[in-house]
């Protein structure tokens, strides 16, 4: 019985899936619940989906703004976040930041390490996958379609 009633959704679900297509807009396929896209990240301190983001002049911007935490310590070993306030987040659309790198020396016993630069340009336009969440429990889901998603200018 239980192996029908999984066909029966899985055909139902497929069925439903199909009304979608590379065509369909992004605010359609953003609204509905079942539906996963995967655009990719952008750094701005933390990762920042490119759905999320937003072209503001030279820089990308979150749409809306995002919350801001502390994190203090009581005693010895609680930690507690603290609401500090909310603000956009920003970065550059050509970055240029520093990373600490380091390397192990050929026997494996001390490592170096130094700042690098890190050069680049943050996308415009990137191929989103869109996909189809059958089963939210075990995270069973079904790819769509590629569909390029246009970093829109902010409003």
């Amino acid at each position: 019985m239980k192996f029908v009633a999984m066909i029966a959704l899985l055909v139902s679900s497929s069925a439903f899936a199909a009304n979608y297509s590379a065509d369909t807009s992004w605010e359609v396929l953003e609204k509905d619940p079942t539906i996963k896209i995967e655009a990719g990240t952008v750094f701005m301190g933390s990762a920042i989906d490119y759905t999320f983001v937003c072209v503001d002049g030279a820089n990308l911007r979150t749409k809306k703004p995002v919350a801001q935490y502390d994190v203090i310590t009581i005693g010895d070993n609680y930690r507690k976040e603290v609401y500090k306030g909310s603000k956009f987040l920003t970065t550059p659309i050509n970055y240029t930041r520093t990373a600490w790198e380091c390397e192990w020396n050929v026997n494996g016993k001390h490592r170096t390490c130094a700042d690098k630069v890190i050069s680049g340009t943050y996308a415009l336009t990137v191929d989103a996958k869109v996909s189809k969440v059958l089963n939210t429990k075990n995270g069973y889901e079904k790819f769509l379609f590629t569909k390029q998603l246009n970093v829109p200018n902010c409003q």
